[in-house]
Formats: C-alpha cells, structure tokens, sequence
C-alpha cells in the first residue's frame, strides 16, 4: 500500500516523535530499525518490520501514539496483537506511554482488552504500575470504561493460578 505525501509527513513527524522517546533514542539497534522502517515506507510503502526485541513496527507505532502511522498498519492487515519477545501486544505498549489516540484506535480494531504478556500483566497494569504521559488519567478511565481489568498482576491472582495447578501445594 503506497502512501500519500500528505499522510507521509504526518508519519515522517510521528517517527521524529518516536525518536525523542528515551528508551528509544538511546538505543541504537532501535534507533537503526526506526530509521530503516521510515526509508522503507517512502520506497516499499507499509511493511510491518520486526526489529530489536521482537518488536514490530505496530509496537513502536502503539507506544509513540503514531495514529497515521498505526492506521495504515491495521488498514494494511498488520497483526492487531502482534507479540514481541515479552508476549506484550501493540495495546501493552500503547497503554504504558499513555497513548491515548494509539489505545482507542487498537480497541476500535478488535484488539484483546486484557491480553497478558508473560509476566500475566495486562495492558492496564502496565499503565497504572509504569504508565506516564499527559493522558495517563484519560487512558486509564477509557481502558476501564471498555472492559480492561489489572488481572494477572498481581500475587494473589498468580497464586489462584498456580492452586489450581497444584492444589497440593497450598494445603
């Protein structure tokens, strides 16, 4: 799918957003796979890559609350909840950043609500434990109001888990 030059520099800004993210700026193996994603888009038009971490092109998308960019992916087919390495979904990363744009246009796709990563955290617990961003509050009351839970994250909910694994154990 080709993109056209007005939305192309509405995602070469949401990619300069992107690169201003802490965790992103210093990292140089993400920096490289960013960088390779934008030139990639201007000559293949849009490709979900996956870079560093197992992360897709949708992940970094989702965090940086890149709506243009995140459109044209789901439009083109990409995996909603695509998983990177830690089992954490687009929605996950969206959540933590306080991506508030990112978060309703993933749920107005289909997306899994409480999807947990491998630690058994949901999108929700991500935002409430590490979430930041002007839009945390705001993120936080439309996650909830669309059915989101913090299941999975915390002890007693793993221990439930595990009884029932091992009832013996808990005796």
């Amino acid at each position: 799918m080709t993109i056209p030059p007005r939305s192309m520099t509405v995602i070469d800004d949401e990619f300069q957003r992107l690169e201003g993210i802490e965790e992103i700026c210093f990292d140089e193996d993400v920096m490289t796979f960013l960088q390779d994603a934008q030139a990639t888009l201007k000559y293949k038009g849009i490709y979900n890559l996956r870079g560093p971490f197992k992360r897709s092109l949708i992940h970094y998308a989702a965090m940086g609350d890149c709506a243009e960019l995140l459109l044209y992916l789901l439009q083109d087919g990409t995996a909603k909840d695509d998983l990177d390495h830690n089992k954490r979904t687009p929605l996950s990363w969206a959540a933590q950043y306080g991506a508030l744009r990112a978060v309703k246009l993933l749920l107005d796709n289909g997306v899994e609500v409480n999807s947990m990563d491998d630690m058994y955290t949901t999108p929700l617990s991500w935002l409430i434990q590490a979430g930041r961003g002007p839009n945390r509050a705001a993120t936080i009351d439309y996650l909830r109001r669309n059915g989101a839970t913090r299941r999975g994250a915390t002890r007693a909910s793993i221990k439930r888990k595990i009884t029932q694994v091992f009832p013996s154990c808990f005796l």
